[in-house]
């Protein structure tokens, strides 16, 4: 199994997959964000937002495994307030120093409205060079792993409550799976 390939670029979604609240539920407090002792931040009203599932090691394993070397890490997200998901990626710690910047690659780091994810995929796609049959995309809407799916490119999978180790193993060992949406069973 040594020769398996590994996806050459590793995209996420943001709100809901990577991290809660939401950006949306945050209106009212928002930027700017502090670091909290235990992992995660408070906005400006004091509401938490914490990473999900093993996002944070999933993470950092990604920029630090050697294996990973050959991999960049982006963002697909249609969250509504792209300013705060961006200090939010500037804050959270993964360890080791390390925050969710210094392992999203930041010219394909996509944040903004978009009608289906695909617009967010083909622009990483070109602005990286990396085919998308070469990418596996996390997302815990069905809408958006329905239509990155629809693309017969990426291998997507179904995070409902986040990046989980599990839903991570699993998409990574099914790649490449084109147009197939690995996870649970959605309800749509």
């Amino acid at each position: 199994m040594a020769d398996k390939p590994l996806p050459k670029a590793l995209v996420f979604d943001l709100d809901g997959c990577c991290w809660d609240p939401e950006m949306y539920q945050l209106w009212g407090g928002g930027a700017p964000f502090k670091e909290n002792k235990d992992g995660t931040l408070s906005d400006k009203k004091g509401t938490k937002v914490h990473l999900l599932g093993d996002v944070k090691n999933i993470l950092h394993e990604l920029k630090t495994d050697p294996k990973w070397a050959g991999s960049i890490v982006a963002v697909a997200s249609t969250c509504d307030e792209p300013r705060w998901a961006k200090e939010c990626i500037r804050n959270f710690s993964v360890g080791d120093g390390l925050k969710m910047f210094d392992v999203f690659q930041e010219d394909c780091t996509e944040i903004y409205k978009a009608n289906g994810k695909d617009t967010h995929m083909r622009e990483i796609a070109k602005k990286s060079g990396i085919d998308l049959t070469d990418m596996i995309f996390f997302d815990n809407q069905t809408n958006n792993t329905s239509c990155v799916a629809g693309m017969k490119g990426p291998t997507v999978v179904y995070t409902p409550e986040g990046v989980t180790r599990a839903l991570f193993e699993e998409g990574i060992s099914k790649f490449p799976a084109p147009g197939q949406v690995i996870g649970p069973q959605s309800r749509w």
